[in-house]
């Protein structure tokens, strides 16, 4: 039996991998651009393959208070998602939706239904694209709302990765809306048995 540890990607899987990425994190900023009626520019995908124990130690966080709307998808494709933003950034995305104004720190059901509709449409944006790449469908569950610091909401988001030590696949891009001065980042991290899953997958989409 292979070992889930032992996965090696060669350098024609990573980059097929980053553009994959790269287009579908294309089409969740176009979603959340029209959701917002603002220009949103994007980085390019990275995509790290490493240990599931250094994931924030790759990140080097700082102790802000972040707000993050995740999903873990379902099916035959599992892994986890987590779109974030600053918590000054956050209330900026639901006074953007809504016109809905408060004081920072009030968390009403009124703002954490818009910023979780918001983290869906984005995300359900990502995975219409990828499920088009591997001909898979592809579900995940309802959003959850995290508040804290980067390593709260990572240990929440991807608590299932934490479970054994193993090697992951992370895929981050970071975007910023300019008009209204807000950045964001986009986490895609799947388990290790879904990684060469994936590749199989792309590549018979791509060679077919």
């Amino acid at each position: 039996m292979e070992n889930k540890n032992d996965i090696n990607l060669d350098a024609l899987c990573i980059d097929m991998l980053k553009e994959v990425g790269h287009i579908c994190t294309g089409n969740a900023a176009i979603a959340l651009s029209q959701v917002l009626s603002q220009k949103v520019e994007l980085t390019i995908p990275d995509l790290k393959l490493i240990d599931s124990d250094k994931v924030l130690d790759e990140l080097k966080g700082t102790q802000e208070i972040l707000v993050g709307v995740s999903v873990q998808l379902l099916g035959k494709l599992t892994g986890n998602i987590v779109l974030m933003f600053p918590e000054k950034g956050a209330y900026s995305l639901i006074d953007a939706v809504s016109q809905y104004r408060k004081e920072l720190g009030n968390a009403t059901e009124y703002g954490v239904s818009s910023l979780k509709e918001i983290g869906n449409i984005v995300i359900s944006a990502y995975l219409a694209t990828l499920s088009t790449f591997t001909r898979q469908v592809i579900l995940h569950s309802t959003p959850n709302l995290i508040c804290g610091t980067l390593e709260t909401v990572f240990n929440v988001a991807f608590n299932k990765i934490k479970t054994e030590p193993t090697k992951i696949i992370m895929i981050e891009t970071f975007f910023k809306i300019a008009d209204k001065d807000i950045d964001g980042s986009f986490f895609l991290i799947f388990e290790p048995t879904m990684v060469l899953k994936l590749v199989e997958d792309t590549k018979k989409s791509v060679d077919s």
